[in-house]
C-alpha cells in the first residue's frame, strides 16, 4: 500500500495560531468545554467501550439518517470512517469513480488500496451541478465504489434524492456501493437532503462532529451502512482504533442530543459571514461565485493567479485561503476555498487583507 500525500492537511503545518488569519477552513466556529454547561459523564466505565459505539449515541446518529442503530457504526473522526469502508470495499485493480472537485481523501484513499480513481469534475458555469450521465460514462465492470459529499466540500453544491437514487441505480448494475460523505448535509439547513444510507442497500453514508458541531477535537465520527456492510468494515476496523474513544463518544452524545440548538449555531455564524463575503465579491471583479444561500465552503474562480495570491497573503498578510489544487488533481487551479463557520471579526479582516493583496496583483 502506497498512499498519496495528504497536501491540505499539512499545508496549514506552520499556519495556525493567533499569528494568521485562516479564512479557508471548513468547520463551524470551536465550541468550548466551557459551554457544555457543566456536563462530566462521571458515571462512564473507562475500561471499555461498545466496539460498535455508545449505543445511544448510535441510537441518535440512527435517528439523524432514517436508520435502525443496527445500521450506525461509531468511529475515531471521519478520517478513519473513509480509510475502514476503503479497506473493507477496495482492493489492487478496482476501479473507483469520484467527484471533484471533493477533499482530497475521498479520492486518494482508494489509491493507497491500490485501486484505480477516475475524477469526474463538476462545471462551475453550471453552478457545480451534479451530472449522472458523466459517472455512467467513467464507469467499468471493476468499478466497486462511487465517491460524493453531500454536501459538496468545496463548493456547498446539493446531490438531491433523485440524483442519488440515480447513482444508487448506477451502483446496484455495477455490483458496486456508493459511498457519500455528508459531514456538511445539515449546513444545508432547513432542507437538507436525505442521507444515503436510507435510500438503498447499496448507500454508505460518514459524518463527523468535528465540522457542523465545532467539535473537531472529540474525533468522533460514524458509518451508516447495511449491517452486512459494516460487518465488513468492522473486520478493518478491528486492527485500527478497535472502537472509538469512550469519553470523547460520551460529549458527542451530549452534542448530537442538541442537533437543533447546533444547527442554529451553525446558521447564524455562517449567514453572517455570507453576507461580508456577499459584499467582498460585489467589490472584487476579479473573483467569480454565485454565493450558494446553504453550506459553510465557497470555491470562487479567480481572474488572479492563486498561486501568487495564496503566497502574498500568507507571506504580506498572515492570512490563508485554500488553493483549489487541493480538491482535484487538475482542472481547478484558479479557484479557492473559503471557509464561512469562523468568527466573524476575523473573517472580516481576513478578507480586508484579501482585497489588499488583490490590489497589489491587479
Amino acid at each position: 500500500m502506497k498512499f498519496p500525500p495528504f497536501e491540505h492537511l499539512h499545508f496549514y503545518d506552520d499556519l495556525h495560531g493567533p499569528r494568521f488569519l485562516n479564512i479557508s477552513y471548513s468547520d463551524v466556529t470551536p465550541f468550548t468545554i466551557r459551554e457544555f454547561d457543566g456536563y462530566l459523564p462521571t458515571k462512564l466505565d473507562l475500561s471499555w467501550g461498545d466496539v460498535a459505539g455508545m449505543p445511544s449515541l448510535r441510537r441518535r446518529v440512527a435517528a439523524l439518517h432514517r436508520v435502525p442503530r443496527e445500521n450506525v457504526l461509531i468511529t475515531t473522526g471521519a478520517t478513519e470512517a473513509n480509510f475502514v469502508v476503503n479497506a473493507a470495499l477496495v482492493g489492487p485493480g478496482d476501479h473507483v469513480i469520484a467527484d471533484a472537485p471533493m477533499y482530497s481523501p475521498l479520492r486518494d484513499c482508494p489509491r493507497g488500496f491500490g485501486a484505480d480513481v477516475v475524477e469526474v469534475p463538476r462545471d462551475c458555469r453550471d453552478g457545480w451541478a451534479f451530472d449522472i450521465d458523466r459517472f455512467r460514462k467513467a464507469a467499468n465492470r471493476r468499478t466497486r465504489l462511487l465517491v460524493v459529499c453531500n454536501l459538496n466540500n468545496p463548493t456547498s453544491a446539493r446531490i438531491g434524492k433523485g440524483e442519488l437514487r440515480e447513482l444508487l441505480d448506477l451502483a446496484g448494475e455495477l455490483d458496486a456501493h456508493l459511498l457519500v460523505d455528508e459531514t456538511f448535509r445539515d449546513l444545508a439547513f432547513s432542507d437538507p437532503p436525505p442521507s444515503v444510507a436510507s435510500l438503498g442497500p447499496r448507500g454508505i453514508a460518514m459524518s463527523t462532529v468535528s465540522k457542523m458541531y465545532g467539535l473537531g477535537m472529540l474525533k468522533v465520527g460514524w458509518i451508516v451502512a447495511r449491517p452486512e456492510v459494516l460487518r465488513r468494515v468492522l473486520r478493518v476496523r478491528d486492527y485500527t482504533t478497535g472502537n472509538a474513544p469512550p469519553l470523547a463518544q460520551a460529549f458527542a452524545d451530549w452534542a448530537v442530543r442538541r442537533h437543533d440548538f447546533f444547527v442554529r449555531r451553525a446558521r447564524t455564524v455562517v449567514e453572517r459571514n455570507r453576507a461580508l463575503l456577499q459584499e467582498t465579491l460585489d467589490r472584487t471583479p476579479v473573483f467569480h461565485a454565485d454565493l450558494p444561500e446553504i453550506g459553510n465552503v465557497v470555491f470562487p474562480h479567480s481572474d488572479v493567479n492563486v498561486t501568487k495570491l495564496e503566497r502574498l497573503l500568507i507571506r504580506k498578510y498572515r492570512t490563508v485561503i485554500a488553493h483549489g489544487r487541493y480538491f482535484a488533481a487538475r482542472g481547478f487551479g484558479d479557484h479557492f476555498r473559503l471557509g464561512l463557520g469562523g468568527e466573524t471579526p476575523v473573517f472580516r479582516r481576513g478578507l480586508a487583507n484579501l482585497r489588499r493583496a488583490i490590489a497589489e496583483l491587479t
